[in-house]
């Protein structure tokens, strides 16, 4: 009996000890979960989304093809360590609408095969993650090569707002969200510039989740958690007139 009692007792020890350790791992990741969303707090305010918009075409226009050459800068983040990856994606075509001296329509087609990465030096690693990216994973480029931005109304500065208002509506993966942000606009006789300062929108909403697949396993499945939600886009783009 006292022999049984001593092994209850290292037992008991031995799975106190055990539950210490899980407690305290546990209590450094949500610390280092809390540190790390406090680095991160710095991330460009989120584009307002909604249901698409309907676009209404302005006979009364001049149409002005894009420039070539441009591209949409991207940065996406990890949801618990502070790590994030940079790149950009090549738009393949578009034009503004452009009417009695201001913009106020326009198509903007980005090619999504383009999409690379620019800040991982290593060929291997940024070509695993560039393939991922265009995987059904995430933009699923094979069904969806291209996405698009149509503008569906601009709303010029204001005594309280130095950036226009932009709406329209983007589609990406074949789904159609609309979204508004600020942008610098500026109309002159010889070209149209639309600057649009860095802003973010949730990927999720366009149907890019990683593993978000019949076969995908729950443990797939949970990995989206890691990879945060929101995407960073900078827009520049110069159309010539």
């Amino acid at each position: 009996m006292f022999k049984h009692s001593n092994e209850f007792r290292v037992i008991q020890s031995e799975l106190i000890l055990i539950t210490n350790y899980k407690m305290k791992k546990l209590v450094l990741m949500a610390a280092l979960g809390l540190f790390f969303a406090s680095c991160n707090s710095e991330k460009a305010a989120e584009a307002t989304t909604g249901e698409a918009q309907k676009v209404t075409a302005n006979d009364a226009g001049e149409t002005v093809a894009l420039d070539s050459g441009s591209t949409v800068a991207w940065r996406g983040f990890k949801t618990y360590v502070q790590d994030e990856h940079l790149g950009t994606v090549n738009i393949q075509e578009g034009t503004f609408e452009v009417a009695e001296g201001k913009l106020v329509g326009g198509t903007i087609t980005m090619d999504m095969t383009s999409i690379i990465c620019t800040d991982i030096g290593n060929e291997r690693k940024r070509g695993y993650l560039e393939r991922h990216l265009r995987s059904q994973d995430f933009f699923f480029v094979d069904s969806f090569p291209t996405a698009a931005f149509e503008i569906a109304e601009v709303v010029d500065p204001s005594a309280t707002n130095k950036y226009s208002t932009v709406t329209g509506n983007l589609t990406i993966r074949g789904t159609t969200n609309s979204i508004t942000f600020p942008a610098n606009v500026v109309v002159s006789e010889e070209d149209v510039k639309f600057m649009a300062p860095t802003f973010s929108i949730d990927r999720t909403l366009w149907g890019a989740k990683y593993h978000d697949r019949d076969d995908a396993t729950i443990a797939e499945s949970l990995k989206d958690d890691l990879i945060d939600h929101s995407i960073e886009l900078t827009i520049t783009v110069k159309a010539t007139i």
